[in-house]
C-alpha cells in the first residue's frame, strides 16, 4: 500500500472514530434527558397532590384559627369548711390515715373543733355564643361554685355571672359584661353525619394547655347508653378530649358549632378515642329557655319504665322486642289521670312508632307542659291508643301509684317491691338485662325475711311464670290462697336460687 493510501485509510478512521464518539455522546445525553423527564413529570405530580393536600391543610389551619376566639377558659372556685386537726399542721393521724380515715368517719369531728375555710378550684371551658356576653358551657363544670372567672383568648379575665343550669343535659349558661365578642356559629346538628370531620378545642388539663385543637372525625350520633344519666343523644367524636375539655367547642370544617365537649369513656381517666358531645340543637334550645326564664320547663307523663327485652316481648306476648314496659305509675300524674297502667307496653308517641325507653322520654321532655301527646300501648296483647296531656315536671318526686293487689301482696309477704330500673339496677349490682322486680324493703319480722328473701333480691318467676313486670307480679301473687306454698325464682348477686314457703293469710 502507497503512502498516500495509507494516509487515507488513516483519516476515514478518524472519521469511524469521531461519528462513533458523537453518536455514543448523544445516545448518553438522549438516556440521561428521558430520565430527567421522567423524573420531572413524578416531580410535578406530587407536587400537584401535595399542594390540594397544603390546601387541606391549611383548611384546618383556618377553622382553628377562626374558631379560636370564641372558646374561653373557664376557672372555679369554691369554699369548703375543713375541721382543724388537734394536732395543728403535725397531724400523725392525717398522715397516715389520709384525710378521710375511718377513725374520722367513725367517731365523727370533736364538737369543739376549730374549722378553717379551705379554697378548691376548677378548670373548664365555654363557648362564647352571643356577642354580648353568652357563653356555654357544662353544668359540671361550674356545680356548686362560689366564683367564675372567664380568660378569653386574649388573655383579658372577666368575672362570669351564672344564668341558670340544667342538670339532665349537663348545660349551663354564663355571663360576661363585655360587647362586640367573636360568638361561635350555631350549625343544625340534626344534619350531623357519621364521618364528618370534626376540630375540638378548649382546655385540656391545666390553664397552660388552653385552646388545644385536635380533629377527628364523628364516630357516632344518638349515643343515649353511654352510662350517663341525661336525657341526651349525645355525638361522638374520636378528636382527642381529655379533663378540662369539658364545656368546650366541637366544630365541623365550616367553623360552625356542632355540639358541647362533655364526658369521655376511658378506663385510664384519660383520651382512649371516644369522646361525647351535646349536640348543638339541644344545647341552643336548653340555653335559650334559661336565658329566657332561668330554668327547663319539660314535658310530663309521670311513669317510670323499662326496655322490652326478648324474654319480657315472650311473656307480654308481643310479637317482637321494641318498646318500653311501664314499670310504675305515678299518682296523680298525666299518666295516671289518662289510664295508663304498669304492664302497658309503649309503642307508639304522635304515631312515631319507638324502640325504647330512652326515645320515648326524649320525645316526651321536648314537648311543653299542656300539649296533648298520642300514646299507642299494647294490653293484654292488644294495641290501643291514649291521649294524654302532658303535666310539667315537678320539683319533688311523686308518689307511686299502687294497686290493691300489689298492696295486698305487699302486707301478706312482709315486703315492697318494684320494676327494675337503671337507678335499682346500680344500687343493688343487679345485671339491667334481667328481668324481674326487685324487693326493694322487707319487713324482718315477715314471712319473706324468714324465709331467706332480702332486700335487693330479684324476683325472676312466681310458681312456674317467669315475670316481667310489677303487674305480673301482683297478678301471680293473688293466685296463692291462704296457707298455700309460694314459689321464688331470685337472683341474689348472680346467682340463683328457689325461696319456697308458705302464706299463712
Amino acid at each position: 500500500m502507497t503512502k498516500s493510501s495509507r494516509l487515507v485509510v488513516g483519516f476515514m478512521l478518524i472519521i469511524i472514530g469521531l461519528l462513533a464518539g458523537v453518536l455514543l455522546t448523544a445516545n448518553l445525553n438522549l438516556t440521561h434527558s428521558g430520565r430527567a423527564s421522567s423524573d420531572s413529570e413524578a416531580r410535578t405530580r406530587l407536587e400537584e397532590k401535595m399542594e390540594s393536600m397544603s390546601d387541606f391543610s391549611d383548611g384546618f389551619a383556618a377553622v382553628a384559627e377562626y374558631v379560636t376566639p370564641s372558646v374561653v377558659t373557664v376557672e372555679t372556685e369554691k369554699t369548703v369548711q375543713m375541721a382543724n386537726s388537734p394536732f395543728g399542721d403535725q397531724d400523725p393521724f392525717g398522715d397516715f390515715f389520709g384525710q378521710d380515715d375511718f377513725f374520722r368517719r367513725f367517731f365523727g369531728t370533736p364538737r369543739n373543733q376549730p374549722r378553717q375555710e379551705q379554697k378548691l378550684s376548677g378548670l373548664g371551658s365555654g363557648v362564647i355564643v352571643s356577642a354580648d356576653g353568652y357563653i356555654l358551657t357544662n353544668n359540671h363544670v361550674i356545680d356548686n361554685t362560689d366564683k367564675i372567672s372567664i380568660t378569653l383568648s386574649n388573655g383579658k379575665v372577666y368575672e362570669g355571672k351564672l344564668i341558670g343550669t340544667d342538670s339532665r343535659t349537663d348545660i349551663a349558661v354564663v355571663k360576661i359584661d363585655e360587647k362586640g365578642l367573636p360568638a361561635i356559629k350555631i350549625s343544625n346538628s340534626d344534619q350531623i353525619k357519621v364521618g364528618q370531620w370534626a376540630i375540638a378545642v378548649g382546655n385540656p388539663f391545666q390553664k397552660a394547655l388552653s385552646h388545644t385543637v385536635t380533629a377527628g372525625i364523628i364516630s357516632g350520633v344518638s349515643r343515649s347508653s353511654v352510662g350517663l344519666d341525661t336525657d341526651v343523644d349525645f355525638l361522638q367524636t374520636d378528636a382527642a378530649i381529655n379533663p378540662g375539655n369539658s364545656g368546650g367547642a366541637l366544630v365541623n370544617l365550616k367553623g360552625e358549632l356542632l355540639g358541647i365537649n362533655t364526658a369521655i369513656l376511658s378506663r385510664s381517666g384519660g383520651y382512649q378515642g371516644i369522646g361525647f358531645a351535646i349536640p348543638s340543637n339541644t344545647a341552643k334550645n336548653i340555653m335559650d329557655q334559661l336565658i329566657k326564664s332561668g330554668k327547663v320547663i319539660r314535658g310530663y307523663v309521670g311513669v317510670s319504665m323499662q326496655d322490652v327485652n326478648d324474654q319480657m316481648a315472650k311473656a307480654l306476648g308481643l310479637k317482637e322486642n321494641r318498646g318500653a314496659v311501664i314499670a310504675q305509675v305515678m299518682e296523680g300524674s298525666p299518666a295516671d289521670r289518662a289510664n295508663l297502667k304498669a304492664g302497658d307496653v309503649i309503642i307508639k308517641v304522635n304515631d312515631k312508632e319507638v324502640t325504647n325507653g330512652a326515645e320515648i322520654r326524649k320525645q316526651i321532655i321536648s314537648k311543653a307542659p299542656g300539649e296533648k301527646v298520642k300514646i299507642t300501648v299494647v294490653r293484654d296483647g292488644k294495641p290501643q291508643t291514649v291521649e294524654v296531656t302532658l303535666g310539667e315536671v315537678p320539683a319533688e318526686p311523686v308518689a307511686v301509684k299502687k294497686d290493691e293487689s300489689l298492696k295486698k301482696s305487699s302486707e301478706r309477704l312482709g315486703m315492697e317491691v318494684s320494676g327494675l330500673s337503671r337507678d335499682l339496677a346500680t344500687r343493688y349490682g343487679i345485671n339491667p338485662k334481667l328481668t324481674g322486680v326487685v324487693i326493694t324493703s322487707i319487713d324482718q319480722n315477715g314471712p319473706s325475711f324468714a324465709a331467706g328473701l332480702r332486700e335487693g333480691d330479684l324476683i325472676q318467676r312466681v310458681g312456674r311464670k317467669d315475670i316481667a313486670s310489677v303487674k305480673e307480679f301482683s297478678e301471680e301473687m293473688a293466685n296463692v290462697a291462704k296457707g298455700e306454698t309460694v314459689l321464688f325464682l331470685i337472683n341474689r348477686q348472680g346467682s340463683s336460687l328457689f325461696i319456697a314457703f308458705n302464706l299463712m293469710n
